[in-house]
């Protein structure tokens, strides 16, 4: 719960993030036990890492890996037995967006892998 707690506090950092071309924004409508479905965004910087090479897309992939899971099963009772199909698509449906948005060779490979 920690984990899903920080990634949505990314929130604030909002569009202005997004000014220094080295972001993405992780999106994903997230599911909950009552069948509502929440979308919600984290931007996600990556400055530090070059997706454009192995080393950086396989971190990079981790990175947003991470935070889309986390995303994806941040709603109340969203790691349920319930959910767990519409988590997971959830989940490969935001890495689907994040790999077009950063738009690699390198990156799209490392998703692939996986």
């Amino acid at each position: 719960m920690k984990r899903a707690l920080a990634v949505i506090c990314f929130l604030a950092a909002g569009q202005a993030a997004l000014a220094d071309g080295r972001s993405v924004i992780v999106s994903g409508n997230t599911p909950t036990l009552g069948g509502d479905i929440v979308q919600k965004k984290v931007v996600v910087k990556y400055d530090d890492l070059n997706p454009a090479d192995k080393e950086g897309a396989t971190a990079l992939f981790n990175r947003i890996n991470l935070v889309a899971g986390a995303l994806c099963s941040s709603n109340s009772g969203g790691k349920s037995a319930l959910l767990t199909d519409k988590v997971e698509k959830c989940r490969k449906t935001a890495l689907d967006q994040v790999v077009k948005d950063v738009g690699t060779a390198e990156f799209s490979a490392a998703a692939s892998a996986r």
